[in-house]
This record gives structure tokens, sequence and C-alpha cells, in this order.
């Protein structure tokens, strides 16, 4: 069965018996409080965290029965922060990305070299490649790191707050590489903050205390009553060709 997809995981932290699939083609987006789980819901679909019940399967298979390299060729993860390796430079840390193909001491041939070149170039990145990383600002980094998922060359992408530290331009620009990767055929789940960036996927997930209390197109999910419950009585929703627009009153 083609997928990524999360059946019953409950734990570690505040999961409580999470369904979620994510489908080659499709972009998924994830919203909900602070604490609510969704950083542990990702890392737990990357394989990072073991759950306390329930199972994450990858294309029909147990994600455990994979080995690490073969799953990085499947799946890549986007954290949100972490530590990173400051005194590389651009270019090696996106080669990093390249890692579960060519093992601990493999060779680069052209075709790492091409997915390189192209990730950096898809990440609007291809300018830093000669800086130390340990030099860039956020969102230069945040496009760096980027680049070194999208080397992978993943059927999925597991996104942690992507658009984090980037100014608006940028911001379109990832979600503009996102629904051209999904029209290549990967399947993108990405923890956002801004239902505006939410409503331009084909599907919204929200995750409240642990639980999936919502799920579908996002006009259906992205409500004024479910945005008020979550962020606050201000909260208002107009359509907008189609697609929920929201705003604050006042």
């Amino acid at each position: 069965m083609d997928g990524l997809e999360a059946r019953g995981v409950a734990g570690p932290f505040a999961l409580k018996g999470v369904d979620l699939r994510v489908r080659p083609g499709e972009w998924v987006a994830l919203l909900g409080p602070n604490g609510s789980g969704k950083t542990t819901l990702l890392r737990v679909m990357a394989g990072l965290l073991k759950p306390k019940r329930g199972a994450v399967y990858l294309e029909g298979k147990p994600l455990e029965a994979y080995g690490s390299y073969a799953r990085g060729r499947l799946l890549a993860y986007l954290p949100q922060g972490g530590p990173y390796p400051e005194g590389l430079l651009v270019e090696e840390v996106v080669r990093l990305g390249r890692l579960p193909y060519l093992g601990l001491w493999g060779r680069e041939g052209e075709a790492d070299l091409e997915a390189v070149a192209w990730a950096l170039e898809a990440a609007g990145a291809a300018h830093l490649k000669g800086r130390l990383l340990g030099t860039l600002s956020g969102g230069e980094r945040q496009r760096v790191l980027l680049a070194r998922a999208l080397a992978a060359r993943p059927r999925y992408l597991l996104l942690d707050e992507p658009t984090t530290y980037l100014d608006l331009e940028h911001q379109g620009e990832v979600v503009a590489l996102l629904r051209a990767l999904v029209a290549r055929g990967v399947g993108v789940l990405s923890v956002l903050h801004d239902p505006n960036q939410a409503a331009l996927a084909h599907r919204v997930a929200v995750l409240r205390e642990g639980r999936l209390v919502a799920e579908g197109a996002p006009w259906a999910v992205l409500t004024e009553p479910l945005l008020r419950g979550l962020y606050g009585r201000r909260v208002r929703v107009a359509l907008l060709e189609g697609r929920p627009h929201v705003y604050l009153d006042g």
C-alpha cells in the first residue's frame, strides 16, 4: 500500500492514538497549538521516536522493517532546530543528504552531484554553497537545511515549520516548491503555524492535546468554530476564490 501512515500512535509524550496517512503526490498540513504533539508526531513518523502503542507504516511495511539507509532513500525529515555542523560549507551540508545512497565510506557519483546541485537550486540556496553554515542568517540556514532534505530525492518529506525565519518572499518560494514536489509525486507532511499557508495544502489535519480533532479539505477544516477553539475568539474566516482566508478581527 502506497503512503506513509501512522496507525493508532500513542506516546511518547502527548500523542493519544493518532491515525494519519500521507499519500504520494499529496500535501498534508498539520496545525495545532503549542504542545499539541505536532513535532512529536513528525519524529515518530520519521522513525526518530518509538511510539508506546501503534505503529508507522511506509509503503505497506512497518517502518522498523527498513534499514536506516533504505528508509533514508524514501523518507526525509527537516527538523525545526537542533545542532548542526557550523564549520561545514553549505555544499558539504547539503551533500550529507546523499548519505543514504553512499553509506559512510561511499564515493559520490554523477547522480549524487546532480542531486546536490538540484537541491541547492530548488531551495534557493545555490548562491550560498561556498559559505560556512555558521555565518548564515536564520532564513538562509533554513533554506540550506531544506536543500539537505531534498538532496535525497525522497518520496516522502516531513517538514517541521519549514517557513520559520523566512521573509514573505521566501515563504512563497517554499510553498511553490512544495507544490512542485507534490506535482511530481512526492508526499509532503508539514507542520505549520499559519492557517493561511495550510489552506494551500490538499488536506489539513489538526492536533489538540495529542488527538487528531479534525482532518479534511482546507475549506472543511479551517472554520471559525474550530480555529477559535485553537487560537481565540478574535479569529475570523472568509472564503476567497473558494479558499479560506484567516484573519484576526480588530
